[in-house]
């Protein structure tokens, strides 16, 4: 079993709405690797486990966490 990765969502630089009822990103703005800032491009995202996501700071409600697919993990369908 492999271990689920994230990429993290900055809310206070991103913006939302809402479409038929659903939340949507309209323009998500991603953490770079190693927290090293960010990125409108999820490719250049960094990818985050959930024991890189315990070392991460923020007040409540700074950041999200979007899972990453396994066929983006391992480039196979899932």
């Amino acid at each position: 079993m492999t271990e689920r990765k994230y990429r993290i969502i900055c809310l206070k630089r991103s913006t939302a709405k809402t479409i038929e009822g659903y939340f949507r990103w309209k323009e998500p703005i991603y953490w770079r690797p190693d927290r090293a800032g960010y990125t409108e491009d999820a490719k250049e995202a960094g990818i985050y486990t959930s024991k890189d996501v315990e070392r991460c700071a923020g007040c409540k409600g700074d950041w999200v966490l979007e899972p990453v697919s396994r066929s983006e993990r391992f480039g196979d369908e899932e």
